[in-house]
């Protein structure tokens, strides 16, 4: 597995916002842009602004305030989808307490908003966040694909790690001769799919979170959250995946030299 896909490229930060969460440092955001290459991309797709929602671990880390300056900057740029991939709360108390659904509700995307569920919304409970996504009309990806009206397929997988993933499941009815846009909460789903054409979108890592000379985000990666993925492009096989920092914190209710993410995703066709 290679780090870096010559089919996905990052651009320079598209901007960078920097929020008091009652911390030493100012608690960063970067808004990165990204092209996701998709053959067979449909033609009204071409240049379509996706963005991606990951590990907001609601009620943790005073990160209300973070999510306000996200929020608005998602209403200010209006993306066409927007693409979450897990992590909604943090544990089973802010299941209960946290208005995610007021939250949630918030999301506008006039193609659609799909999700998945993540490790910790399977510790906090599945059956609460499964009720909030839905009242906030955002499709749930449970072991399975569709094709959207706009003719983008996509594929979601349960958590790797603490949920029911079911792989085969999930891709049964997706045309071999389609390149899907995949959602995993763990990036180690390019692992076990190297055969797969698949543009894989990921969270779990934080890209480390709190990132020290040692251990390295590296090693918390693979010791800690048991993969050896950390943030950005990866390619291995014919899959292809991006791992994004995330939004919010779990453990400590800081980032160290880690800035949250807000990843934007530019559609553009590619040939075979």
């Amino acid at each position: 597995m290679r780090k870096a896909s010559p089919q996905g490229r990052r651009f320079p930060p598209r901007a960078v916002f920097s929020v008091d969460c009652g911390q030493r440092f100012p608690y960063t955001i970067e808004v990165s842009e990204n092209l996701l290459a998709v053959r067979g991309l449909p033609a009204e797709l071409e240049g379509a602004l996706v963005a991606q929602i990951t590990d907001l671990h609601a009620g943790f880390g005073n990160t209300d305030a973070v999510f306000e300056v996200v929020w608005d900057y998602l209403e200010k740029i209006c993306p066409d989808m927007l693409l979450l991939t897990g992590d909604y709360i943090d544990d089973s108390h802010t299941a209960r307490n946290y208005p995610l659904t007021e939250l949630l509700c918030r999301l506008r995307a006039p193609l659609g908003i799909y999700a998945v569920f993540g490790n910790h919304d399977h510790r906090g409970g599945i059956v609460g966040v499964r009720r909030h996504l839905e009242a906030a009309h955002i499709k749930l990806l449970y072991n399975e694909s569709l094709c959207t009206p706009s003719g983008l397929w996509l594929v979601g997988v349960d958590d790797l790690h603490e949920g029911q993933p079911d792989v085969a499941r999930a891709f049964v009815e997706v045309p071999t001769t389609v390149m899907p846009v995949v959602l995993s909460h763990n990036p180690r789903l390019i692992e076990l799919i190297p055969d797969r054409e698949a543009l894989i979108l990921s969270g779990h890592t934080h890209g480390g979170q709190i990132c020290l000379p040692f251990p390295t985000p590296a090693m918390v990666c693979r010791f800690h959250l048991g993969c050896r993925q950390v943030a950005g492009w990866y390619e291995n096989g014919r899959a292809r995946l991006y791992v994004s920092r995330g939004i919010g914190v779990t453990g400590y209710p800081m980032r160290y030299r880690c800035p949250a993410e807000l990843a934007l995703f530019r559609l553009q066709s590619v040939e075979a």
